[in-house]
């Protein structure tokens, strides 16, 4: 049984952790990101990890899910977002590998959840797209059972697409979510979860912040279903922990938007591998890349 070093790089946390050939993830853990430190700095923190893993363990290659627009041929960020400071350019593939002395494979954090719920969540699934509903949106296109990254990496940033003139993201984010409710009730350093909380007490104010939040979600995500006719959509980020309810709750708001034909032929599903979707898509991009 082949082991693999699974590294996921996200703006404000670095998950990592030892995953098989099959996806069975061994042990795993957890580092600030440090982005504020700009993009080197992050690179040099993965080695450091690394090279204590490399130390205790027989590893047969490094796979990287990582923020930012990746070549995923070379393995080099060619774009990223004010996040992580002076990532653009910075050659992961090539500083990881010279320093740990092991094959590397890099891809997008967004791409990889979408491998690894093919691999191991939804794996029934050969066309579908894939929404992270976190701080911002990020998005995954399957097509025939394959990754479409477009022809500069970066397919699937639905995040920026206009919705009522304004960022898909802006509003049918958890940042949106959060604006709303500082719109309709008192403003307050809110999280998701006190929302939901306080949605399922009734709370007329922010009940009214839900469905705000759930109408943009809702158009974006049926345009997106008119674009692409995907057999499932597939929802993860911290907002999916409401579970069936949310669900049922964004169904519900979508069919106000879709025609019967495409409610009838599209699922909505929620992501089935949670904070774990990025090392095991990077080691699945691996594998691929072999």
């Amino acid at each position: 049984m082949k082991h693999y070093l699974a590294f996921d790089i996200g703006g404000t946390q670095i998950k990592y952790g030892i995953v098989t050939e099959n996806g069975d993830i061994l042990s795993h853990f957890m580092m600030d990101t440090a982005a504020h430190l700009g993009g080197q700095a992050i690179i040099e923190k993965v080695i450091a990890a690394g090279k204590t893993m490399v130390a205790n363990y027989s590893l047969s290659g490094i796979a990287i899910s990582t923020a930012g627009q990746v070549n995923f041929h070379t393995g080099t960020i060619v774009a990223a977002g004010e996040t992580i400071p002076h990532y653009t350019g910075i050659d992961i593939k090539k500083l990881v590998s010279e320093a740990l002395g092991l094959p590397v494979e890099v891809r997008n954090d967004v791409d990889c959840a979408a491998l690894g719920e093919m691999w191991l969540g939804h794996h029934d699934s050969r066309n579908f797209i894939t929404l992270t509903v976190g701080t911002g949106i990020g998005g995954a296109i399957v097509i025939d059972g394959k990754m479409y990254s477009g022809h500069s990496f970066s397919a699937g940033e639905w995040g920026y697409m206009l919705v009522d003139g304004e960022p898909f993201e802006k509003n049918a984010s958890v940042s949106g979510l959060i604006h709303f409710a500082n719109h309709y009730k008192e403003e307050r350093p809110w999280t998701g979860k006190e929302i939901f909380d306080l949605y399922d007490q009734g709370d007329q104010e922010i009940q009214k912040a839900v469905r705000q939040f759930y109408r943009y979600l809702s158009i974006g995500i049926s345009n997106l279903i008119y674009i692409f006719n995907p057999e499932k959509v597939i929802i993860g980020g911290g907002v999916t922990a409401r579970g069936e309810r949310f669900l049922q709750e964004v169904q519900a708001e979508i069919n106000n938007y879709l025609l019967p034909s495409f409610q009838k032929n599209t699922e909505i599903a929620l992501a089935k591998l949670s904070n774990h979707a990025g090392m095991i898509g990077a080691v699945s991009h691996f594998l691929r890349m072999r």
